[in-house]
């Protein structure tokens, strides 16, 4: 024995409506009844079953504009939330880079002052040389005994 059952979709629009059930599009309207005058709606705007507006048991889409926008701030406040906790969170990076990058200025810094140093201490060990090199070979020169020319052995 088999049966077939059909399914009923609900369909639950949050927030402001783009499009109706149907597949309408959803126009928003100005009431101009006694118990709700001036206040704004959404509608879908389906040719069919236009009789039925009165009745919001119809199918289509009727939503009040201040639901509307309520639906719309509740879906985003949760958002908003994850959002200012990710921007606390990259501040905080931020920070942290700040100071690293600080510290590597520094470093970078002292480097630069212990480079200098070292060209300082190379040239005067290079001078020193020099001058040591000149004392030897001044007292290697001078210490020859240059032989004299004698007459007569």
């Amino acid at each position: 024995m088999s049966s077939s059952s059909e399914t009923s979709v609900i369909i639950s629009y949050r927030g402001l409506p783009l499009k109706c059930v149907c597949g309408e599009r959803v126009v928003k309207f100005t009431s101009k009844t006694q118990d709700n005058p001036g206040r704004p709606f959404f509608r879908c705007i389906s040719k069919r079953d236009a009789s039925s507006w009165t009745s919001k048991r119809d199918g289509h889409l009727f939503k009040w504009v201040e639901d509307a926008i309520y639906e719309e701030v509740e879906d985003a406040l949760p958002k908003l939330g994850i959002m200012a906790n990710e921007i606390v969170k990259a501040k905080a990076e931020i920070n942290e880079l700040n100071v690293a990058m600080q510290e590597l200025k520094e470093d970078a810094m002292q480097r630069k002052r212990d480079i200098c140093k070292l060209k300082l201490l190379w040239k005067m060990c290079f001078l020193w040389l020099c001058v040591i090199t000149i004392f030897i070979v001044y007292l290697m020169v001078g210490n020859v005994k240059q032989p004299k020319f004698v007459l007569g052995y």
